[in-house]
C-alpha cells in the first residue's frame, strides 16, 4: 500500500513524503531511520503510558520514524500555505490548505503505523485513510472503525463493547501519547508546523469520545427500518 504527499509551497519548493505499507499488517514497509537522532530515544520525553522499556527498546518506534518527516519540515511555519496532493493506490486527493493540515495527515499514518501498542485501536483506519479528514468525518470512521471491530469480535465468539465504553479509554491513552509526542517533536522543530500538526490531531481525538458521551448524531440513518 502506498500514499505519496506532494507537497508545494507558494515559492515553488516541492517536497515529496512516500508512505509504504505492509497490506496484511498495516505497519510501515521498509527498514527505519539509520541512526536515529537523539530525541527519538525511548527514555526522551517518554510517554507516561509507554508499555515499553528503554533496556530491551532503546528507540521510539514512533520517533524513529518520524524523525525523517520531522527533518524534512522543521524549518517550516504551520501557516504556511501549500498545494497538497495525495496519491494512493486507489485514488489521488488535492487541497489548497496549511502546511499543518497537511502534515497531521501524513504524521497520523505514521503514528498507527509504526508498531506502538498504544496507538493499535487507530490503525485498521490507515488502509482507508482520508486525507485532510473533518472533524466530522474523524468521529464517523474512528466509531465505524472500532465497531467493525467489535463485530467481529463477537463473530469470534469474544466479548464486544457495544456501548463503546473502551473507545473513550483508549482515546484517553492516546492524547497522552500525542501530548509527549509534540514535546519530543517541538525539541527537533525551529518552528511550529511539525508539532502542530501533533496538536491537529489530538485536539480531534479529544473531541471523538466527547462526541460519543454527548450523543452521535442520528441524522441521515434509517433508524426506523
Amino acid at each position: 500500500m502506498q500514499y505519496k504527499y506532494l507537497i508545494k509551497f507558494e515559492d515553488g519548493l516541492e517536497k515529496t513524503v512516500d508512505i509504504r505499507l505492509n497490506p496484511a499488517t498495516l505497519d510501515l514497509a521498509g527498514a527505519p531511520a539509520n541512526n536515529p537522532p537523539e530525541w527519538t530515544r525511548l527514555g526522551f520525553c517518554q510517554c507516561p503510558v509507554c508499555p515499553y522499556s528503554a533496556s530491551t527498546l532503546p528507540y521510539c518506534p514512533v520517533a524513529v520514524n518520524l524523525s525523517e518527516v520531522t527533518y524534512m519540515f522543521s524549518d517550516k511555519a504551520s501557516t504556511m500555505t501549500v498545494d497538497a496532493r495525495v496519491i494512493s493506490d486507489q485514488r489521488e486527493y488535492a487541497k489548497h490548505t496549511s502546511l499543518q493540515v497537511a502534515l497531521s495527515s501524513i504524521i497520523g499514518i505514521y503514528m498507527v503505523s509504526s508498531g506502538c501498542r498504544m496507538m493499535e485501536m487507530l490503525k485498521p483506519m490507515v488502509r482507508h485513510h482520508l486525507p485532510f479528514a473533518s472533524l466530522e468525518e474523524t468521529v464517523f470512521r474512528s466509531v465505524s472503525s472500532y465497531l467493525m471491530t467489535q463485530y467481529l469480535r463477537a463473530r469470534k465468539g469474544l466479548e464486544p463493547d457495544w456501548k463503546l465504553e473502551k473507545l473513550g479509554l483508549a482515546y484517553k491513552d492516546i492524547e497522552v501519547v500525542n501530548l509527549a509526542m509534540t514535546n519530543r517533536i517541538r525539541k527537533a522543530s525551529e518552528k511550529d508546523a511539525n508539532y502542530n500538526a501533533v496538536i491537529i490531531l489530538d485536539a480531534f481525538a479529544k473531541m471523538v469520545p466527547w462526541s460519543v458521551e454527548q450523543g452521535l448524531p442520528e441524522k441521515g440513518f434509517p433508524l426506523d427500518r
